[in-house]
């Protein structure tokens, strides 16, 4: 059975446009997000792993229209003193410890998405990347940055990098990566701006898998 004949409606977004989700079984999800990510051009849908916990963040929809102020792009995002404040510091207490150390980890060959567990799928029109997700869903995962100011750190590095959203949790974003920096200046300089980011980030730029998790 195609996965769409297995799609229900879980909400509808702030315009009315609906939002659906699939159910898989455990231990699928990756392959059918792949599959679901396939099936885009004739979809229009973008998919992206949910949390296995209830309630969800689909469980929140609809969400309310609130009125915001400016939102930064992704220019100004990285170029806020706070953003850099953030880096360095990290940078910094990394680069202080033993000696040898690398001041940002190396990939791991086995990095696996946190929600490798989902059981739920969502789907809502997109670009494909999906990187404006978090947006249209006004996601409120990291506390002080607003949905909108996420899709524009995102669609920066799906400018440069490919990235694709892969999971959106309560509190987390992964992205798929196919083109990661690859020189040691390029993975440092990349690494600096997804602390400033996310001071929680888990996998960092060598990878394919890059996960942000905020508290």
């Amino acid at each position: 059975m195609d996965l769409m004949d297995t799609a229900v409606v879980k909400g509808t977004l702030a315009d009315g446009t609906e939002v659906l989700a699939v159910s898989v079984e455990a231990g699928t999800a990756p392959d059918a997000w792949r599959t679901l990510r396939a099936a885009h051009a004739s979809t229009g849908l973008w998919p992206f792993l949910v949390d296995p916990r209830t309630p969800n963040i689909l469980d929140k929809l609809p969400r309310p229209m609130q009125e915001k102020e400016r939102h930064r792009g992704a220019a100004e995002i990285f170029a806020a003193a706070e953003f850099f404040a953030t880096a360095e510091t990290l940078a910094t207490t990394d680069a202080r410890g033993s000696a040898g150390k690398a001041p940002f980890p190396s990939p791991r060959a086995d990095q696996v998405s946190s929600a490798v567990r989902a059981t739920t799928i969502g789907l809502v029109p997109a670009e494909y990347g999906g990187v404006e997700v978090p947006g249209l869903l006004d996601w409120d995962g990291a506390l002080g940055t607003s949905g909108i100011e996420h899709t524009a750190v995102l669609a920066d590095w799906r400018r440069r990098f490919g990235a694709e959203l892969m999971t959106l949790t309560g509190d987390r974003i992964e992205l798929h990566v196919p083109r990661p920096p690859a020189t040691p200046e390029g993975i440092k300089a990349v690494a600096l701006e997804q602390t400033g980011y996310c001071p929680g980030v888990l996998f960092q730029s060598g990878g394919t898998l890059w996960s942000f998790q905020w508290e």
